[in-house]
């Protein structure tokens, strides 16, 4: 009998390691944007920053694969452009594959300053990762 609650023991234990890996295991750093929905938002997010960091490695990262054709262009879209910057973005899941986002990027081009409303994202599930795959309604 002592082995089968050791057994047990073991197995409940267990679970309660993968729960807390499957949740991520802790919480948020203050740093990091606010974000609800999980993996889909903190993707979106990721993406975001890494394009307007012009992380061209880190928009290809993200980025489906039926976006794919598009890499050039959205990992370049803030090239040359002085000081992108992020503000206010929050984003939560807003649906299914939906993910909507608040906030702004900003842009200085020249002596002008363009700002780009965040909008709501289609996002996918590809090898066990979210990837951004473009605005939608």
């Amino acid at each position: 009998m002592p082995k089968l609650l050791k057994l047990k023991t073991m197995v409940s234990g267990l679970m309660v390691v993968c729960l807390l890996a499957a949740c991520g295991g802790g919480g948020t750093p203050s740093s990091a944007p606010a974000t609800t929905g999980g993996d889909a938002a903190k993707a979106v997010e990721a993406y975001l920053t890494a394009k307007v960091k012009v992380d061209q490695e880190g928009v290809r990262k993200l980025l489906c694969s039926e976006k794919e054709k598009d890499f050039q262009t959205e990992a370049t879209t803030f090239l040359g452009v002085t000081e992108p910057k992020l503000e206010g973005m929050k984003c939560a899941l807003a649906g299914d594959n939906k993910v909507k986002c608040e906030g702004k990027i900003t842009a200085q081009y020249g002596t002008e300053t363009n700002e780009f409303p965040l909008v709501t994202y289609r996002v996918v599930q590809e090898d066990g990762e979210w990837k951004w795959c473009g605005e939608t309604k």
